[in-house]
């Protein structure tokens, strides 16, 4: 259980500027990894939410439902975390998120928490964005990680408008924040 989950935590604006399903992009994504986690489970964590990440930003996942596990089932190479990707893939959506936190485990550990994080993002659509969070609060474990991988890849998905602003408000510097996020998506977007 040495992969942590830093790594895959902190990717959210690299997949904006590189391209996780290209070849050579992953050698730089894995470069940028190592550098805190020299570890292949926290690269490929870090991969899913990368990819997570883009495939919202480029439509291929829309934000609604499974097709999140489907998309990353496909693109990660083999390792843990996809293997418990696939495993969760495989459950209901009627299964809460906190029942699926507790039978595969919530705690910093890249393999429990990457596919929670995604499973969590997958239920946006249904749920909503503030219900997702809460559910993974009460998962217990490494919350503040895993509902901010969520977290990046739900607002991906729904973009500023459907992030609750009342409570994206309350974000100590949040004019700067968005100033600076505004900024970022000039750079890229052009």
């Amino acid at each position: 259980m040495a992969a942590g989950n830093g790594a895959a935590m902190r990717i959210a604006p690299v997949a904006f500027c590189l391209d996780p399903r290209d070849r050579n992009q992953r050698r730089t994504i894995r470069d940028i990894c190592r550098i805190t986690h020299h570890n292949e489970e926290a690269y490929i964590g870090a991969l899913a939410v990368a990819i997570s990440i883009r495939s919202a930003w480029d439509g291929s996942w829309p934000g609604l439902g499974n097709s999140l596990f489907a998309i990353l089932l496909e693109d990660l190479p083999d390792a843990s975390v996809r293997d418990r990707i696939a495993e969760i893939a495989g459950i209901g959506d009627d299964l809460p998120i906190a029942a699926i936190g507790k039978r595969f485990g919530s705690s910093g550990y890249v393999v429990e928490s990457v596919p929670l994080a995604v499973l969590g993002a997958s239920r946006v659509a249904g749920l909503g964005f503030m219900r997702v969070l809460e559910e993974l609060v009460m998962c217990g474990g490494d919350t503040d990680t895993i509902a901010s991988m969520a977290g990046q890849i739900m607002g991906c998905a729904v973009s500023r408008a459907g992030i609750p602003q009342e409570q994206a408000a309350q974000l100590p510097s949040y004019d700067r924040l968005v100033e600076v996020a505004s900024k970022f998506a000039e750079i890229v977007i052009g």
